[in-house]
């Protein structure tokens, strides 16, 4: 499961400092879940994947982790990506080439963040 944080304070906390420090650190914690790679994807056949991992200290697998992929401007738009917590501390990155023909991506860096 997702995990929840605290909501934002509202009116009523407006002059407790303690309230949006709290609200505050639990985003902090919430966007620490980060790792990049720089890979060279292999050619991607026709109709076929390509995965690779990248290390994100704290993610946990089996927990429904959500994961956002930050791909490079030069990634094929043809290609269909997708990303999912594999491991503990570890995300793996699938990309799937729907098309009729390979296709070899440029050596890029990736990045990933985990959201709990």
């Amino acid at each position: 499961m997702a995990k929840r944080i605290r909501r934002a304070p509202g009116v009523a906390e407006a002059k407790d400092f303690r309230a949006r420090e709290a609200f505050d650190q639990g985003l902090e914690d919430l966007l620490k879940l980060v790792g990049s790679r720089t890979y060279n994807v292999p050619s991607i056949s026709a109709g076929g994947t390509e995965t690779f991992t990248i290390t994100v200290t704290g993610c946990r697998a089996d927990e429904g982790q959500t994961v956002q992929l930050g791909l490079p401007s030069t990634v094929s738009t043809s290609l269909v990506p997708w990303g999912y917590v594999s491991a503990d501390d570890t995300v793996t990155v699938v990309f799937y080439n729907p098309t009729g023909s390979p296709i070899n991506p440029d050596s890029a860096t990736y990045s990933v963040r985990v959201m709990p």
